[in-house]
């Protein structure tokens, strides 16, 4: 079975203001592993996640025109994870982005392949190194690579949280 799901990090805003801007409501209940499309979760760094499990390619890193507006407000943090084997992640500030890492699995062709633009943080070469060495040494692909850093910029890793809440479209 395939996962494909993207989320946001928006820290400088309210977790209200966040659902707002997003046309979004917290529901209260708990999530668990399927049990909702959309969930969310603050952070104790500042951060407020919201998780979109049923998402298009590129999920919110491809929603240029949100991202601009949603960081007007704070600094926001889009990232997207397909088990097909693309990923992406981009940083929004002021209304406009500051960096971005994708890797396009391109159907296997180019498993080391990452698009990089930007003012990247300090942690990318360090993630890059460590992904060229499993490359070298496992033939594994990049697609962490993106993940990774989405993970180290804002603490969260999707794969390890608990305590996520469900949301809900406000309409």
């Amino acid at each position: 079975m395939s996962s494909v799901f993207s989320w946001l990090a928006v820290r400088g805003l309210s977790s209200g203001a966040v659902l707002d801007h997003l046309g979004l409501i917290d529901t209260g209940v708990a999530h668990t592993a399927g049990s909702s499309q959309l969930a969310a979760k603050a952070l104790s760094d500042g951060w407020y996640i919201v998780v979109n499990y049923d998402v298009d390619p590129a999920g919110y890193v491809s929603k240029t025109q949100l991202l601009e507006g949603l960081s007007m407000h704070g600094d926001v943090i889009a990232c997207y994870d397909s088990s097909y084997g693309d990923s992406a992640v981009a940083e929004w500030r002021s209304g406009r982005k500051i960096w971005s890492v994708a890797h396009d699995c391109v159907g296997g062709e180019i498993p080391d392949h990452l698009e990089c633009e930007g003012d990247l943080p300090v942690a990318f070469s360090k993630i890059l190194a460590k992904a060229q060495a499993a490359y070298a040494d496992f033939g594994f692909c990049f697609h962490a690579v993106a993940i990774d850093l989405a993970g180290e910029v804002t603490g969260f890793r999707e794969n390890r949280e608990l305590g996520l809440t469900e949301i809900a479209w406000a309409n």
